[in-house]
């Protein structure tokens, strides 16, 4: 009998905090903070981005506003629509979820990307790995697929800073490579 109890409390307690860091269902309102960004900027700066406290639920909006244009060697393309394929190095325990159920968002349209849940990973800053694809052909082709939004922002890197419950919010630094998610490896030191 006390098995039982001790099984059902622990399925309880897992099945509560799976629910509170769930984003496949999200309900994201569309931000309309967005509206601050210049034209065809992305994401907004990571400075503006509040910091996640360890162990208390936090949920970190990020205004965006897609690209119209996207510059490479050879000149410039034109962005019909930007997918957001995918975002990793989240600390352990967030998840990321947008206001459109695909992730699309057409040529400078604005949107809102959601960081939210409850981390106890390694407290300083997370550098993104962000991946996009945009349709240049206006078809609805993705033919620039996958590609890091990192190497395309003006800022150069999204990072989202990690506090401990009572600390300030580190400072945001550039020239530092993060933390990595999920593991005590941190590489704050200047390389």
């Amino acid at each position: 009998m006390k098995n039982v109890i001790v099984l059902s409390a622990f399925i309880f307690f897992l099945n509560y905090h799976t629910k509170a860091q769930h984003c496949s269902d999200p309900v994201v309102p569309n931000n309309t903070a967005f509206a601050k960004l210049q034209d065809g900027m992305g994401f907004i700066g990571s400075y503006a981005l509040p910091c996640i406290t360890q162990g208390n639920y936090t949920e970190v909006p990020v205004p965006l506003k897609n690209f119209r244009l996207i510059k490479h060697l050879n000149g410039d393309d034109t962005v019909y629509a930007m997918r957001i394929e995918s975002i990793s190095n989240l600390p352990e325990g967030m998840c990321w979820a947008t206001n459109k159920a695909d992730n699309t968002f057409t040529a400078g349209e604005g949107g809102s990307l959601i960081v939210r849940g409850i981390t106890n990973d390694k407290a300083g800053q997370y550098s993104l790995n962000l991946l996009v694809s945009f349709d240049i052909t206006g078809n609805g082709t993705f033919s620039r697929a996958n590609e890091n939004y990192n190497k395309i922002s003006k800022s150069g890197r999204m990072i989202l800073r990690v506090n401990a419950a009572g600390a300030a919010c580190p400072n945001l630094d550039y020239s530092l490579p993060g933390n990595i998610a999920g593991t005590e490896t941190s590489s704050v030191e200047k390389q």
